[in-house]
């Protein structure tokens, strides 16, 4: 029987197995963290679920205290790594979805729900393919391990955990991104502009990092025109103003439209005092409708990984003062040492503190790698064309390997609306990617003939 044909029969299978998993809100939460759940008890429950039907298809389990778990096929410490993950980011109360979002629905070939696509959906098609080698009774030179984290969309912590207790693998790829092939994440660098309060001003981004900001309300303790905001109000002590954007993720902002931009325009004849006046100017001639860091000297260029990136992600009052989130994805071309430094002369000449928030190394594998190599095989063997290599500005657990790459499971044109309402994952896409898999583990797993 066809591989294809034997994984189309295993589909209601796998769908079901899916649709329980999505059944699962397994967003990080502190508030039910405990011995055995570091990361609350909905991660906690996606783990054994997917514990369960691992062993049910003949799985040996590991779980490393509720960090992570592994289903192995074959034992030894020279393994071939996929690494995928089970937490989600959380379904902002269901607003916008056009159904229950932890209730997986099929509407023809789509199916919608938190993970189907971000990273359920792909870890499971992993594991159906690694599945088909045993079912097969094909015979493993390497040993592979299916290993499933719980805080890929927070801290990474579980990464940390794992290798702390287990080798890094021969080789691996992460089910958590684009196919053909990305050999290329940027670097990430999200920081903190932190400028002095400004008496009666409060500013309110809706979301605070990740995102171009869409949203952004502001209370002012005089009066503008407001020309660029959707909703204004007049106030005893001045004026409440709303601004509205489109949103996109923080590694595209050529892709949304900033409200802090339209903000920023309204007081562009404005002048201001205190802190609000230094951020306001620093966002003016620093990073204003430019997406590629020119204005602001963190412009890089690469042949392999294209250009850099950044984004102002949110503007918000806080205890200690305005805060101003900036996003910056680099390529490897230029140093993170490099964009630090930049990034304080810009906070001292503006009068704010600078702080890091955030920062995971890029990935860059070589085209000519082994590894990659043998991706382009099992890649071409269910696609009938060439994979070819790029790179994105997201971040996948390929970062954490050695030599490891992000391989699929979203093919050129989908749109999976990963981390925003009505997430999808298109059925005959996993399929075709549980195929690719299944031959990428016979390329690097399986004994040779």
């Amino acid at each position: 029987m066809d591989i294809r044909e034997k994984i189309e029969m295993w589909k209601p299978q796998l769908l079901e197995d899916l649709a329980a998993l999505v059944a699962v809100p397994s967003v990080m939460d502190p508030a039910s963290a405990e011995p055995q759940a570091p990361f609350g008890t909905g991660v906690r429950k996606a783990f054994d679920t997917f514990a369960a039907i691992a062993e049910k298809k003949g799985f040996s389990v590991r779980d490393f205290d509720g960090y992570a778990l592994d289903a192995r096929l074959g034992e030894g410490e020279d393994y071939i790594g996929v690494l995928g993950h089970l937490d989600v980011v959380e379904a902002r109360d269901q607003k916008g979805w056009d159904s229950d979002p932890f209730v997986m629905r099929q509407d023809g070939d789509l199916l919608y729900g938190r993970g189907v696509n971000d990273d359920k959906g792909p870890l499971l098609a992993a594991l159906y393919a690694a599945w088909l080698i045993r079912e097969q009774g094909l015979p493993l030179r390497h040993p592979i391990r299916i290993i499933a984290g719980g805080a890929e969309e927070t801290t990474w912590e579980c990464m940390e955990w794992y290798f702390q207790k287990n080798p890094q693998p021969l080789c691996g790829f992460s089910p958590d991104g684009n196919f053909p092939i990305v050999n290329g994440e940027k670097g990430i660098l999200q920081v903190r502009f932190l400028f002095p309060k400004t008496q009666g001003v409060t500013l309110a981004s809706a979301k605070r990092v990740n995102f171009v900001c869409d949203d952004l309300q502001v209370e002012l303790p005089f009066d503008i025109a407001g020309e660029r905001a959707v909703e204004k109000t007049q106030e005893e002590a001045g004026v409440r103003l709303h601004y509205k954007g489109k949103s996109a993720l923080s590694r595209n902002p050529q892709r949304g439209d900033n409200a802090i931009f339209h903000f920023v325009k309204d007081l562009a004849a404005r002048s201001c005092t205190g802190g609000l006046q230094d951020a306001l100017t620093m966002i003016r001639e620093q990073f204003l409708d430019d997406f590629y860091g020119e204005k602001s000297g963190l412009a890089a260029q690469d042949p392999a990984m294209g250009n850099n990136s950044v984004c102002v992600m949110s503007m918000s009052t806080c205890a200690q003062g305005i805060e101003v989130c900036v996003d910056v994805r680099y390529v490897k071309s230029v140093s993170e040492e490099a964009l630090r430094r930049r990034l304080s002369q810009i906070a001292d000449h503006y009068h704010a503190s600078l702080e890091i928030l955030r920062h995971k190394r890029l990935l860059y594998v070589d085209a000519d790698s082994e590894l990659i190599q043998a991706l382009k095989r099992a890649y071409a063997r269910v696609m009938h064309e060439e994979a070819q290599v790029f790179t994105k500005g997201g971040a996948s657990y390929a970062r954490v390997l050695d030599h490891g790459v992000a391989f699929g499971a979203t093919f050129d044109g989908e749109d999976p609306r990963p981390h925003m309402e009505n997430e999808c994952q298109r059925i005959s896409s996993l399929l075709k990617a549980c195929a690719i898999y299944y031959e990428a583990l016979v390329e690097l797993a399986v004994e040779k003939e």
